[in-house]
């Protein structure tokens, strides 16, 4: 069937569907870029953003043209998303609608790093440690952990933690799964070849065999770290990839190869790792190549004395920290000399020689263990694994520390953070790259067959050169580009209000800013019908002091973030109090201004308490600040702009989430008004109506009341 012909089937099929304009653009895009696709040109014309608007139905459009342009191509389909919600949104709702009103037969499966699945052989050695321990604590640790064994044995659960059928505590979950350097892949006695019960590589088995794979960006970002194909079951080469909220990639990106490891505890686990590989008081060696354990004994101990030096080091220069921290960068801070880089220099080559040993170490018990099975070995392996992953991970940070920075396009943010760390004070050492564009187009868009980026925002106003940029999509000349038209009637369903204030929310007025706003919210916040307002705060502190500020007769209505440690629980109470006809009001921080979804009564009224720049200087963005002034350019339309923009695109867009919603936006910083670039952020929103009505929101209240 043609695809105009399988998407008519879909909508005759499913009742109460719409068909949107937008969204057959969507296909139409899609399909025309994959279906003629040719990496080889390496112009970018196989790749293609696009930003298609809440109400867009974007998911049911990539996985229609994408499984069909991949039938077609004898290629495979990635999904990649930033949040397990629409993971689990696609793979539990979407696909099997798509599957089973479309008439296209295709398989798909869920990938998910072992961190996310029970290790039975970690099961057994949490059982084996616990036993005999009648400590309360370590006690229902046990009676626990046999539940799980239980559950998992009698295949009452596959051993996916997400569905668990009990509730596990984090630091148990800690204790029963596993990582890449301590699996034991198929030398563990639960993976073997003809007979595995191990749920991360049976899955693995089945995704081999599926035609579409949902994941996540991080695991997208390991599986091209690590070697295509290492992580996920295909190569670049062999699939089409569709990212969904694509605007989070590129920050996804820096986070996964950022790099960081606390000093003191660094220390006390290469401690451990020397006494594992000759312990002096039994005279034993782990291997039986005593000579090649010589070798490590003598590395962990000269990369102890190393660390042990920059310990000493920084607890002697402790007045160069400003605020707790840092900055490793030179061009930042004048006052660091030669010293500290040259001792980072030696560190990253001891630990390098002592990884490459270990890395063969664990190789050859692996080897050993496939032969025959040592319970010994295998304890020692897990340790040895461990252990890896310290030594890695100080290996790496420091290679990113003595990286020369050049440019905008290759520069580390370093820095040293002294804080508490599990109740002790240590020096937390981090890097992290900056601009991480080319790495992606090195590794992921030179060598996808054809590639989707997709989010709500990916423009500033009609402008994708930001997004494209932060990418490394804008090396590529042909890469095309959509700007979707919404569904919705912006103009009747929503209207922007600016209050007032005679104060901004900057530096130097920020206390009278804070009092204005609470004299504000004090008026618009004292309502008693059934609907909900979201106010945004970009600052805990101010959230927490606004909220001080207004009459405790008035706090029974408001439900504070910062006092829930989840967010879906605080989703569901505020759920709750609106559908029993009380008002609710929710003061959230950043994470409330994305991916939250109050539609209908939920949310009326969103309330934005400042534009969202960036308040606090961090390490990245002083390094990218530098950097962008050092090739000329400006830093605060080029980075600060388009990033604000972003954010307020994201913010504004928790008010409409659908053709029946009504209400009002409020943004509460006069700088939208008193500032040259107001008008830009300004136009960068959905057309809301900008003639003021009072009584905008009681009548959006009796509008939807009225369809519930």
């Amino acid at each position: 069937m043609q695809l105009k012909q399988i998407y008519n089937k879909i909508t005759n099929a499913i009742p109460g569907f719409r068909v949107r304009d937008s969204q057959l653009l969507m296909i139409n895009a899609i399909s025309e870029c994959f279906d003629k696709a040719n990496p080889e040109l390496k112009d970018g014309s196989n790749i293609c953003l696009i930003e298609a608007p809440t109400g867009t139905g974007k998911s049911l459009a990539y996985i229609l043209s994408g499984v069909v342009s991949a039938q077609k191509l004898y290629k495979k389909l990635i999904i990649a998303t930033a949040t397990k919600t629409l993971q689990s949104q696609l793979v539990e709702k979407d696909i099997p609608l798509l599957q089973k009103h479309s008439g296209v037969k295709f398989s798909y499966g869920l990938a998910k790093g072992r961190g996310n699945y029970l290790c039975p052989y970690q099961l057994e050695l949490s059982i084996q440690e616990n036993t005999g321990d009648m400590f309360t604590d370590n006690k229902q640790s046990q009676e626990q952990l046999l539940e799980i064994k239980s559950n998992f044995n009698k295949k009452l659960w596959d051993g996916d933690l997400d569905i668990s059928p009990i509730q596990i505590d984090h630091k148990l979950k800690q204790s029963i799964t596993t990582d890449k350097e301590r699996c034991l892949s198929y030398s563990c006695p639960f993976n073997q070849k003809d007979e595995s019960t191990c749920p991360f590589y049976l899955n693995r088995e089945k995704l081999k065999t599926c035609d579409v794979i949902v994941t996540n960006h991080s695991l997208l970002l390991s599986d091209i770290t690590i070697g295509s194909g290492s992580v996920l079951p295909f190569k670049p080469a062999d699939y089409f990839l569709c990212v969904d909220e694509g605007h989070n990639l590129s920050d996804n990106a820096i986070s996964s190869f950022s790099k960081s490891f606390e000093l003191k505890h660094a220390i006390g686990n290469c401690n451990n790792l020397s006494k594992l590989i000759y312990n002096q008081q039994g005279n034993h060696y782990l291997i039986t190549d005593t000579a090649k354990c010589d070798e490590m004994y003598e590395q962990t101990s000269n990369l102890i004395i190393m660390l042990d030096e920059m310990q000493q080091l920084l607890t002697q220069n402790i007045h160069l920290f400003k605020d707790n921290q840092l900055i490793l960068n030179d061009y930042l801070n004048s006052v660091l000399g030669t010293e500290f880089r040259d001792r980072f220099v030696n560190i990253t080559y001891i630990a390098g020689e002592l990884y490459a040993n270990v890395v063969d170490v664990v190789d050859g018990i692996k080897e050993q263990l496939r032969a025959n099975q040592d319970n010994l070995l295998e304890a020692n392996l897990n340790k040895l694994g461990f252990y890896l992953t310290v030594v890695e991970r100080v290996m790496q940070t420091c290679q990113y520390i003595i990286n020369q920075d050049d440019s905008r396009y290759n520069a580390n943010a370093k820095w040293i953070d002294f804080k508490s760390v599990r109740g002790h004070e240590d020096f937390v050492l981090n890097a992290r790259p900056t601009h991480i564009g080319n790495l992606l187009l090195n590794k992921l868009w030179s060598k996808v067959h054809g590639a989707l980026i997709a989010s709500a925002t990916l423009a500033v106003g009609e402008d994708f050169r930001y997004y494209l940029h932060k990418l490394g999509l804008n090396l590529l000349p042909k890469v095309a580009t959509f700007k979707l038209p919404t569904s919705f009637t912006y103009e009747k369903q929503a209207q922007i209000v600016v209050p007032r204030f005679k104060h901004s929310p900057e530096y130097t007025t920020r206390d009278e800013f804070t009092n204005e706003l609470s004299q504000y919210l004090l008026k618009t916040l004292n309502y008693n019908d059934g609907y909900g307002t979201l106010v945004l705060f970009f600052n805990r502190n101010q959230l927490i002091e606004t909220h001080k500020m207004l009459p405790k007769g008035m706090h029974k209505n408001i439900l504070l973030q910062t006092d829930y440690m989840s967010t879906q629980r605080l989703l569901d109470e505020h759920k709750e109090k609106i559908n029993s006809g009380a008002p609710s009001i929710i003061f959230g921080l950043n994470s409330f201004a994305e991916g939250v979804d109050l539609p209908s009564l939920y949310c009326i009224h969103v309330i934005i308490t400042k534009l969202p720049f960036e308040t606090h200087k961090n390490p990245q963005s002083m390094v990218e600040e530098y950097w962008v002034k050092y090739e000329k350019g400006n830093y605060f339309f080029e980075v600060s702009m388009p990033e604000t923009c972003i954010r307020l695109i994201q913010a504004a867009g928790r008010l409409i989430r659908d053709e029946g919603d009504y209400g009002q936006l409020s943004i509460c910083d006069n700088r939208l008004v008193t500032k040259n670039y107001g008008n830009i952020l300004l136009d960068s929103l959905p057309r809301f109506n900008r003639k003021y009505n009072s009584e905008f929101i009681n009548e959006s209240f009796a509008k939807i009341s009225a369809e519930v």
